[in-house]
C-alpha cells in the first residue's frame, strides 16, 4: 500500500506557522482518532516537534487521502486551509520512505545530527501504537528509520559538537556570563525531555551556585533536580516561580503549553526587585557587571549598559511573552535565533552527509528486504498451505468413499495423488511469479492484500 506524508516543516514554512501547528501529546491523540475514522487510511502516525508537524499514512487513495489529511491538520491546529496549502509538503512512497530516514538521522534538522528528534520519532511511534493506528507497514518503516538514525550518530561525525537546541541554549547562557557560571543563579522552566536537556546542558559547562527547576508537576521538577549530581539544584511548582526569578542571571524555558508561562509583568517585577541595591560584607554596593557585547537576539540593556537577565525561550509555541525583550536589562533569545545560530555555526557538519547517506541507503534496503519477506513469501507459503490442505482433504474424502466400494487400487490412488499435486502446482505457478515479481512495490502490496482477502489468509 502507498505511503504518504503530509505536513509543515521549518525547511519551507515560516517559523511562526510551524509554531502554530505544533501539537501537544493530547492533540496528537485526538488527531490520530480523527484520522482513523477515514476508511481510505489504513495506518497513521503523527510526528510533531518544534520544527515539524507531519502525518505519515498508508492509504489506497492517494489524492483523496492528501486532501483529507490536510483538512484534518487544518481542523486540529486551528489553521486555515488556504494558509496551510501555501506551505504544505506532500511526499509519496519512495520519497516518503527516504524522508523519515533522513528525519530520524537528523539530516533534516537545523542542527545536523541533533539528538532530540530521534526520541521524538520514537514517541510518535509509541503514540500511534497506543492509539492503534500504526500497522505493519509504518511500524516497520519507523523501526528501521530509528535504527538507521542511531547508526548515523554512532558511525559518523555528524553529531560532533553541540547536538541539540538545549546545548546551543546553554552556550548562549554561558556566553552571556563570559564563560563563568560561578556564583550564578539559573532557572529552568520545564521538567520534560527538553527541560532535562536544558538542565543537563547548562551543568555540562559548570556548576551554577543555584539551579531552580520548575514544572506544573512539582514532583517531576524535584525528581529532575535530584538527578543532577554535584549541583545545588531544587525543584518547585509554578506558583513559586515569581519569587525565584528575583536575582536570576538566566532563565531557560521549554514547556508543552500553548500559552505564555513567563509574561512581561512577572519578568519586569523580578528585574526591578533585583535592582534594589544590596551591600556585601565589605559594605560596598553590589551591582551587575555583565554587558551585552557579543550577544545576539533581542536585548535591551539597562541604562548603565549591564544585562540583568538572559532568557532563552525554546517553546514552540512561544513560552515567553515577546514583549519581555523591551525590558531594560533583559536579553531574550527565541527559536528563530537558535535556528539561525545553528545554521551559521554548524554548517561544517554537513560534510558528513555523504557518509550518513550511505548508512541511510543501507537502512532503506534492509527495510525493503523486510517488506518483501513479510509480503510475498509469507503470503505464498500461506496460499500453498491452504491449497494443499484443500487438496488432501478432498482426496481423503474421495478415498474413503472409493475404497469402501473396492473400485480403486493403491497404485491408482498414488497416481491420482500425483495428478492433483501437478494440478495445484500449475495453478499456483502464475500467482507465484506475479507475487515475487512485484514484491516491494505499490502494485505488489495491492496484489498481496487482494490474495489475502480472496483466500482468507
Amino acid at each position: 500500500m502507498p505511503i504518504v506524508v503530509v505536513g509543515i516543516n521549518h525547511e519551507n514554512a515560516p517559523l511562526d506557522l510551524v509554531e502554530k501547528v505544533t501539537l501537544s501529546d493530547e492533540d496528537i491523540g485526538k488527531l490520530l482518532v480523527s484520522v482513523a475514522q477515514n476508511d481510505d487510511l489504513y495506518e497513521a502516525i503523527v510526528l510533531s516537534t518544534c520544527l515539524r508537524t507531519e502525518i505519515y499514512a498508508v492509504t489506497g487513495q492517494f489524492h483523496d487521502a492528501v486532501d483529507d489529511l490536510a483538512r484534518s491538520l487544518s481542523s486540529h491546529t486551528g489553521t486555515s486551509n488556504e494558509l496551510l496549502e501555501q506551505y504544505l509538503e506532500v511526499r509519496f512512497d519512495d520519497d516518503a520512505v527516504m524522508y523519515i530516514f533522513e528525519v530520524a538521522a537528523g539530516l533534516r534538522s537545523s542542527i545536523p545530527g541533533e539528538t532530540e528528534v530521534l526520541g521524538q520519532v520514537k514517541r510518535a511511534l509509541e503514540h500511534a501504537g497506543k492509539a492503534g493506528s500504526a500497522g505493519p507497514v509504518l511500524n516497520s518503516l519507523f523501526q528501521h528509520a530509528i535504527k538507521a538514525g542511531k547508526q548515523v550518530r554512532n558511525l559518523t561525525g555528524i553529531a560532533r559538537g553541540p547536538t541539540s537546541f538545549a546545548h546551543i541554549a546553554a552556550e548562549v547562557v554561558v556566553n552571556g556570563m563570559h564563560g563563568n557560571l560561578d556564583n550564578s543563579k539559573v532557572v529552568v522552566i520545564g521538567a520534560g525531555e527538553m527541560g532535562e536537556g536544558l538542565a543537563g546542558a547548562i551543568c555540562s559547562y559548570g556548576s551554577p551556585q543555584d539551579l531552580a527547576i520548575f514544572s506544573r508537576t512539582p514532583q517531576k521538577a524535584r525528581a529532575l533536580a535530584g538527578a543532577l549530581v554535584g549541583v545545588n539544584a531544587h525543584g518547585h511548582g509554578m506558583e513559586s516561580l515569581p519569587r525565584h526569578l528575583v536575582g536570576a542571571d538566566a532563565v531557560m524555558v521549554s514547556v508543552a503549553a500553548r500559552s505564555v508561562v513567563l509574561d512581561h509583568a512577572m519578568v519586569e517585577a523580578a528585574v526591578e526587585k533585583a535592582r534594589i541595591p544590596s551591600r556585601d560584607t565589605s559594605g560596598k554596593v553590589a551591582t551587575s557587571s555583565r554587558d551585552t557585547s557579543g550577544k545576539g537576539g533581542d536585548s535591551h540593556a539597562a541604562p548603565d549598559g549591564t544585562v540583568d537577565l538572559v532568557i532563552v525561550d525554546l517553546g514552540m509555541p512561544k513560552n515567553v511573552d515577546p514583549r519581555v525583550a523591551s525590558i531594560d536589562g533583559v536579553s531574550l533569545f527565541d527559536m528563530d535565533y537558535m535556528v539561525a545560530r545553528a545554521e551559521s555555526t554548524l554548517a561544517g557538519r554537513r560534510e558528513e552527509f555523504d557518509r550518513a547517506g550511505a548508512i541511510i541507503s543501507s537502512g532503506i534496503e534492509s527495510y525493503r528486504r523486510y517488506q518483501r519477506e513479510r509480503g510475498a513469501v509469507p503470503v505464498l507459503a500461506a496460499l500453498r498451505n491452504k491449497v494443499e490442505e484443500l487438496r488432501v482433504e478432498e482426496l481423503n474424502n474421495a478415498r474413503s468413499r472409493i475404497i469402501q466400494d473396492g473400485k480403486i487400487s493403491d497404485q491408482a490412488w498414488d497416481e491420482m495423488d500425483r495428478i492433483t499435486r501437478r494440478i495445484t502446482a500449475k495453478m499456483l505457478h502464475q500467482p507465484t511469479i506475479v507475487l515475487k515479481g512485484t514484491a516491494g512495490t505499490p502494485k505488489g502490496e495491492k496484489i498481496i492484500e487482494a490474495v489475502r482477502d480472496l483466500f482468507g489468509l
